[in-house]
């Protein structure tokens, strides 16, 4: 079986219409119009293939293509996400969904029919810019999130999950407990520099690091900046500014070991008035769960040395431990690439994704394709189209080995 490149691409572009910005980029925020618009956009295609359709109680779309009738056989699962950052490109997450469309219709068109259940999933509020924690969906899929936490989640205009549902009509009632999935895939682009670096086709993804945010707020005085004496004040920027630089010592300290402060707010911010409160969030990533633990507990005692006369608090924002992906898929993919004559190269993900989400209860893994220049999460993000291609076949490929087909090889 082979997949149809050009309709692939033509629906990808025909997706990025949905949100599309003046000036270029994509904006579809989680549990917005554009959002529903573009599940909906998903919805009409699998119902166009005559899948049955489920949603659940979030918003989690899923696409239905059973089993051959009296044999029952796990359920393989694969997709992503279609909502977006603010400004973002066209390919993080719809690409995943785009595929397994393709992939659907691919062998809704053959006379294969496969044992196993395959189920297209498109899971929301994967990117957490509007309301936290991201990969929401995924998370309470796997049952991580309660439904409560979910509805009582706002955003930073104040508005509820549950009132943007209820005017979206955006929930649903259906579950997937009576199919018994086993395994999760996901196509993605790298959002990183390695593979294009390297001159390779794809990316056989072995892992996903683990990630853990902290927020910092140090407190002082605010007080006149002509007239208060340095060794007089209680400059919460001064500190803030101090523990910064330890916590950026880190990484040379921790081998692997990737940490960021990427939001830094002063109060009063005002150019002659030392600030009072400064609030900060640490970033920090390792692929090996004792590493990652190293690293929070140095995190801490360095803000701990941030006493004497001023206040330094923190609260854990989110926490993911790493993970491996099962040996069964990772191979399936690995073999797929080489079926196809593709280049490959084996590497761990630097970003979370719902695949890192969903091996806690499925054998997951997941599939890279090179990112020009490592950008994402902006309107330059960009893959050629003879890579989302080799992604879209090797995705097919993937499925049809792991449902047993006899001769996967287009």
């Amino acid at each position: 079986m082979k997949i149809n490149g050009p309709r692939v691409i033509s629906r990808l572009a025909e997706l990025a219409r949905i949100g599309a910005l003046e000036g270029g980029g994509v904006e579809r925020l989680a549990f917005s119009d554009g959002d529903l618009q573009g599940r909906n956009w998903v919805q009409n295609h699998l119902q166009t293939l005559g899948l049955e359709i489920r949603i659940d109680a979030v918003g989690n779309l899923f696409g239905i293509m059973p089993g051959r009738e009296g044999i029952a056989r796990p359920a393989i699962m694969f997709g992503s996400h279609t909502d977006t950052v603010g400004r973002a490109g066209r390919l993080d997450g719809a690409l995943g969904v785009v595929a397994a469309i393709e992939v659907l219709e691919v062998i809704a068109a053959s006379n294969w029919r496969p044992a196993h259940p395959l189920i297209l999933a498109s899971f929301v509020n994967e990117e957490g810019v509007r309301f936290m924690p991201d990969m929401m969906g995924s998370l309470f899929h796997a049952g991580d999130l309660p439904l409560a936490s979910v509805l009582k989640a706002r955003d930073a205009n104040d508005i509820c999950i549950a009132d943007e549902m209820e005017r979206l009509q955006y929930g649903g009632q259906d579950s997937l407990d009576d199919l018994g999935i086993d395994t999760f895939i996901e196509l993605h682009i790298e959002q990183g520099p390695v593979l294009e670096s390297l001159g390779r086709d794809v990316g056989i993804v072995t892992g996903v690091q683990g990630l853990s945010w902290f927020e910092v707020t140090v407190e002082g005085a605010s007080n006149h900046a002509g007239t208060t004496p340095m060794d007089m004040r209680r400059d919460a920027g001064a500190m803030a500014g101090t523990l910064a630089a330890k916590l950026r010592e880190l990484p040379a300290l921790i081998e692997d070991l990737r940490l960021t402060i990427g939001s830094m707010h002063w109060h009063p911010n005002l150019v002659n008035v030392i600030p009072d409160r400064v609030v900060f969030t640490i970033d920090v990533r390792h692929p090996l769960p004792d590493a990652l633990a190293m690293a929070e507990e140095r995190i801490k005692a360095i803000l701990g040395t941030g006493t004497g006369d001023l206040e330094v608090s923190w609260r854990s924002l989110a926490r993911v431990d790493p993970c491996r992906f099962t040996p069964r898929v990772v191979e399936a993919v690995a073999s797929a690439a080489k079926r196809n004559g593709l280049s490959g190269h084996r590497l761990i993900s630097g970003a979370g994704h719902d695949a890192h989400i969903l091996s806690r209860c499925y054998d997951a893994g997941m599939i890279f394709i090179p990112s020009r220049g490592g950008i994402s999460h902006h309107p330059d993000e960009f893959s050629t189209d003879e890579h989302i291609r080799h992604g879209t076949q090797v995705l097919l490929d993937t499925v049809l080995t792991l449902a047993g087909h006899p001769d996967p090889t287009p």
